[in-house]
């Protein structure tokens, strides 16, 4: 989903214990079930939703064993959040 070249889908991946989440407005998550800082999915959306469930698997895995802090805990920040920005 893009709008004008422009992310409006992003895949968040808990380093702890390996849910993901996908979400368009949020800048940072907390997972729902162990309530650790989620880690922004350096994979596209559209990428990640071709991928199969033995290499959605294996980048949940690679996210697991990374060092934490070689991860990125949010998302950059897009055109539309004018909150964050300070527009509103």
């Amino acid at each position: 989903l893009y709008v004008e070249d422009k992310k409006m889908m992003y895949v968040f991946i808990c380093p702890k214990c390996g849910h993901t989440r996908m979400v368009s407005l949020l800048r940072e998550l907390t997972c729902t079930r162990c309530n650790s800082a989620m880690a922004n999915c350096e994979i596209d959306f559209l990428d990640w939703v071709d991928l199969g469930l033995k290499e959605r698997e294996k980048l949940i895995h690679f996210y697991q064993q990374a060092d934490p802090k070689d991860l990125c805990f949010y998302r950059p920040m897009p055109f539309y959040d004018h909150w964050e920005r300070g527009y509103w």
